[in-house]
């Protein structure tokens, strides 16, 4: 049997999270509104590096602690590994094979360009290594890019959340995704 590198795709990896150095790249990503809106539900505040390095860290320390979180950082396959966005995977249930993905990457154009990967590497991860058997994701309804991408992956939408996520003036559904072990790998097979 031939074991595939869990963490590597074609073009990115998932590796660890280096609190200090990825807070202080970080930080630049916070300026473009889109990206800030998507680390947090909260009203947009900048984060200077070592808010993000502090943050980074508690973040792994709480992993570490209760072992139903785990955080990477995604990176392209050079050699200096550019970092273009985070995986988060959250709120672990063991006993039921559940927990929540979230994908930040630093921008539209990453989003256009990497997002599909990402996905797929998580995926890999969740249901190859982790043996999860459900994952959920939540999407805003303007995030169109994320959400073609998620449907053609094969999530379902397993909930809406109606005018949850208020932006500039409106407000916004937030969308539930979720996908089972058995569909990713059905729809593996017919990929």
């Amino acid at each position: 049997m031939e074991l595939t590198n869990i963490f590597e795709g074609e073009r990115l990896r998932l590796t660890e999270i280096d609190p200090k150095q990825d807070g202080e790249i970080e930080s630049g990503w916070m300026l473009d509104l889109d990206y800030a809106r998507q680390r947090t539900s909260n009203p947009v505040h900048l984060l200077n590096p070592t808010q993000l390095s502090k943050d980074l860290e508690e973040k792994l320390k709480e992993s570490e602690e209760s072992r139903s979180d785990f955080y990477y950082a995604i990176r392209t396959n050079q050699e200096e590994g550019e970092l273009v966005g985070f995986m988060f995977l959250t709120n672990i249930e063991w006993n039921n094979g559940q927990s929540f993905l979230q994908l930040l990457l630093k921008d539209e154009s990453s989003t256009a360009m990497y997002l599909k990967e990402s996905l797929q590497l998580s995926l890999r991860y969740i249901f190859n290594e982790l043996n999860l058997y459900h994952v959920c994701m939540y999407v805003t309804d303007f995030a169109e890019t994320t959400i073609h991408i998620v449907e053609e992956a094969g999530f379902a939408i397993e909930a809406r959340l109606r005018e949850l996520i208020y932006r500039e003036g409106s407000y916004h559904d937030c969308i539930i995704y979720g996908l089972l072990a058995e569909e990713w790998r059905k729809n593996r097979v017919e990929e």
